[in-house]
């Protein structure tokens, strides 16, 4: 039943998803949180939650724009029911804008494969990336990703490599700006330095830790199964998915190093998840009745969290 749903990307299918994602994101901010409600707070959360949806149709628009699969929304669907079982991450604010910001980095750098406008979307690329470090330092780590896509797209003209710290040090000037207009200082620099963790951290709870094992349960499996994906994509299709793959191991670095919960750092892991669930799904060769069993399973993460 849900691999028929989720098999096209006809209209009913995003309605399905964003109903499930404005009831979870409601449960978890006004019903399981102890929170005062007042008008400032309703406001922001319902903030967040446009920027929740449009990280949906961002994904969406990624997938089907670089034609990283076919048309369906398999990978959009995983993403949202895996992000709904780690309620920590529909409760943030700043972390979600940040991430927000790191998708449209990482949006046009998977563009340049269309070998048009190159230095805009590097530079675009550099300066979205700054402004998500603006809210998340760690995002440092993800300035790999680009010079991946620059090799991968456009590595012929070696100034190509360098527009990318022109669009950090953009950001940074209009946020350095910004502090010395609305608060009369200068911004300490180690406000832009990560804090370092470590994996000790990701079994501090038995809820988490069983979660994280699922994830990495489901990461196992999709890699087993990238040489098959890897075979039947086509060249530009292989291009994108190395850049997704490099996008994921940047990602499990920051899941390792960063100093926040593995309650919101999963979102990092989850979507590259979600984009390879969604190529292993369009396999002929991949079983309805393993497409079905996945989502029981993501189903079943789902209660699990909120039950526990």
């Amino acid at each position: 039943m849900l691999t028929r749903l989720f098999s096209h990307s006809k209209p009913i299918a995003f309605a399905v998803l964003s109903i499930l994602f404005v009831v979870a994101f409601f449960v978890e901010n006004f019903i399981s949180s102890t929170v005062e409600v007042n008008a400032p707070l309703i406001f922001r959360k319902i903030g967040v939650l446009i920027v929740f949806l449009l990280i949906l149709f961002l994904l969406n628009f990624i997938v089907k724009r670089n034609k990283i699969h076919q048309q369906h929304t398999y990978a959009v669907s995983s993403f949202a029911l895996l992000t709904i079982a780690f309620p920590e991450v529909l409760r943030s604010t700043e972390f979600v804008l940040s991430y927000f910001f790191l998708l449209l980095s990482f949006r046009r750098i998977l563009s340049l494969k269309t070998n048009t406008k190159i230095k805009q979307k590097i530079f675009d690329s550099g300066l979205l990336l700054s402004i998500s470090i603006w809210f998340e330092p760690f995002h440092w780590l993800f300035l790999f990703v680009i010079y991946f896509g620059v090799i991968m797209y456009a590595s012929q003209n070696y100034r190509h490599f360098i527009i990318p710290l022109v669009g950090l040090a953009v950001g940074f000037v209009l946020h350095i700006s910004y502090f010395l207009i609305s608060k009369n200082t200068w911004v300490d620099l180690s406000f832009y330095l990560p804090e370092f963790n470590g994996i000790d951290s990701f079994f501090d709870t038995l809820k988490y830790s069983v979660l994280l094992v699922f994830l990495l349960f489901i990461l196992i499996w999709i890699i087993f199964q990238l040489p098959n994906i890897y075979n039947r994509a086509k060249l530009h299709e292989n291009e994108s998915l190395s850049v997704v793959l490099f996008f994921m191991l940047v990602s499990i670095g920051m899941l390792i190093l960063n100093n926040t919960l593995l309650a919101k750092d999963a979102i990092y892991l989850i979507l590259p998840i979600s984009i390879l669930i969604g190529n292993y799904f369009q396999l002929k060769s991949t079983k309805k009745w393993m497409k079905e069993t996945l989502y029981i399973m993501f189903i079943a993460g789902v209660i699990f969290s909120a039950l526990y």
